[in-house]
Parts: C-alpha cells; sequence; structure tokens
C-alpha cells in the first residue's frame, strides 16, 4: 500500500536564506517557489521535489508524505486512521505542487502525515529525447545531494508509534535499539524499501523533528559538503561527522540549516529483504559501535530536537 517516503515539508523564518543554503550551497535543485514556500529536489529524483521550506516562526517539522501504490489506497488509508479515531481530511490535486489528491492525518504520537498517488515527474523528454534527472550534472553546483532518504522523528510512546507504523502501515522493522531491559525499544528503524529505513523512530518526552537525511553519490560527496561549508565560512554548521553507523551501515554526516533543522547527507546503506527480522542492538553494543562503528562520539546537540511546526489541515 504505501511504497516510500517521498517529501518532508520543514520551517524557516527566512527562505532568501534557506534557498542560498540548500540551494545556493548545497546543491538541491528548486522546482518551485513562492512568498510562503520553495519546493526542491535532490540531482537523482525525477518527483518534481521531495523538500518543502515553507515560511515559519522559527524550524521544525511540519509534515512527512508518503506514496502509495494505487488512489484507492488513500480510501483504505482513511478508514484505518477513522477507526483508530485519529482526524482524516482529504485535500484536492494541487494544494501542493504537482501533487494529487491527498490524505492528511495525524499519527497517534502528533506527527503530521500524508498520503497520496499521483505526483508529476520532472520533464524527462525534453526537445523529443529521454533524458533522466541525474544526467544535468554539467549545469548542477554543490555536493549535491542525490535523493531523499528518510526522516527521523522522535515519539513518547515507542510501543504505541511502532503499534502504528509498523502494525497499522505494514512497515518491516530493520533495526531496533533496544532498553537497558533488554527488551524494551529506544529507536527502531521502519522501512516500505529495501533499503535500512524510511522512517527512524526515537524516544522523546514530546514529539519532535530530529532530521531529514538525503542520500549522496558517495563518501567523496559529504568531504565535498565539508569543503563547501568551511569555504563559505559557516563550518560551525557541521554538527557531526563524518562517521560510519553501526546502526544502518551508513556513511553520513549532519549539518545544520540556518533554521536550526538537522540535514543528514548519507551513503553506503545496505539492501535487504522486508520480510526478515529486525536486528536488534543490545545495549552495550549499541554504546561501543551502534551509533558510530567508528569516528567520533556525537556531541551534546546531537540529543537536540526540532519542534513540530506551521500550519496543518487536518
Amino acid at each position: 500500500m504505501i511504497l516510500r517516503l517521498a517529501h518532508v515539508e520543514i520551517s524557516a523564518p527566512d527562505l532568501d536564506e534557506a534557498r542560498a543554503f540548500y540551494v545556493g550551497l548545497l546543491g538541491f535543485v528548486e522546482q518551485a517557489a513562492d512568498e510562503r514556500a520553495c519546493y526542491l529536489r535532490g540531482a537523482e529524483e525525477f518527483d518534481a521535489w521531495s523538500l518543502k521550506i515553507s515560511r515559519g516562526d522559527g524550524g521544525g517539522l511540519v509534515h512527512s508524505g508518503f506514496r502509495v501504490s494505487e488512489p484507492g489506497d488513500l480510501d483504505r488509508l482513511e478508514a484505518i486512521h477513522a477507526d483508530r479515531g485519529l482526524p482524516v481530511v482529504r485535500v484536492a490535486a494541487g494544494t501542493e505542487p504537482g501533487q494529487g489528491d491527498a490524505l492528511r492525518t495525524v499519527t497517534p504520537d502528533g506527527h503530521r502525515v500524508e498520503f497520496f498517488h499521483d505526483f508529476d515527474e520532472v520533464e524527462l523528454y525534453p526537445e523529443g529525447r529521454l533524458r533522466m534527472p541525474m544526467r544535468d550534472s554539467h549545469r548542477l553546483t554543490g555536493v549535491p545531494p542525490g535523493r531523499i532518504d528518510h526522516v527521523s522523528m522522535r515519539v513518547p510512546d515507542m510501543a504505541a508509534a511502532l503499534g502504528y507504523w509498523a502494525g497499522d502501515l505494514d512497515f518491516s522493522t530493520a533495526e531496533i535499539w533496544l532498553d537497558d531491559d533488554g527488551e524494551t525499544p529506544r529507536v527502531a528503524w521502519v522501512r516500505r524499501t529495501p533499503r535500512s529505513h524510511d522512517v527512524a523512530l526515537g524516544r522523546n518526552d514530546v514529539p519532535a523533528f530530529h532530521h531529514v537525511a538525503y542520500a549522496v553519490s558517495d563518501a567523496a560527496a559529504l568531504l565535498r559538503a565539508a569543503d563547501l561549508l568551511g569555504d563559505a565560512r559557516i563550518q560551525g554548521r557541521l554538527e557531526w561527522g563524518p562517521s560510519r553507523h553501526g546502526a544502518t551501515n551508513a556513511f553520513a554526516m549532519y549539518i545544520r540549516d540556518p533554521a536550526g533543522n538537522r540535514l543528514e547527507l548519507y551513503t553506503g546503506d545496505y539492501v535487504r529483504d522486508l520480510d526478515r527480522p529486525a536486528l536488534l542492538w543490545r545495549p552495550d553494543d549499541y554504546d561501543q559501535q551502534g551509533h558510530s562503528w567508528w569516528g567520533n562520539a556525537p556531541p551534546p546537540t546531537f540529543g537536540e530536537t526540532q519542534p513540530l511546526a506551521g500550519e496543518w489541515i487536518a
């Protein structure tokens, strides 16, 4: 029913500053913009956009969007959420640029999510000849980021969150970091694609946003991103990394945008079938090499989160 994470909307108080950072420095492609938001995509993406940045009072996560297999899945998802007593609202095609009819709701832990099937792709036959989006590298600047990979959310009740994502929505649980009791999930990585995760769920007192991640071509792209930040004399926005995660196996680096939103650049995770059982990290294993297989330990700021932000129809 659900195919993948397709886009994320975050908030920023200054869209010009956000655009300069994401488009001018890092090399995201701008698809559309108005006075309220800009719509960006990675260099390898077929969808018209995958990152929406909306004008708001500060940083934070507004919503995450997921593409479904067919239009009728919206009816099935509406019934699932209604049965749980969760608010559901249908929004018309064009409410967001290039997007068809959509279903908006709120998860049991308070995160805003959206489901849709129809979504515009980039122009693939300019001048009548096939040209895929990644074949515009000669025009691109920055890193550039390739495609959206995952969103990391914080939730107050991990058992309830897994009941929703892995139960109601049929996400596969890829990995779990177990708490000190050896049984209770502290962090879980869940997915609808064979890669390590589409959504990361971590325990927190209130629902919150930790980061959105974009895959890059290779490890050298992370070093390129670090050079870009240094050359722009904003190296302080490089929060952590590059480092190799034990969980997910990814080679990763974390950057803060001007609004404080955390962006992960990420490459090298694995492919594993969705029917495989979750990989379990014991507390001592995770403390030793789960978060960092090698590399510096994350700084204290890495525990910080951003709030849920902006307005939402649901």
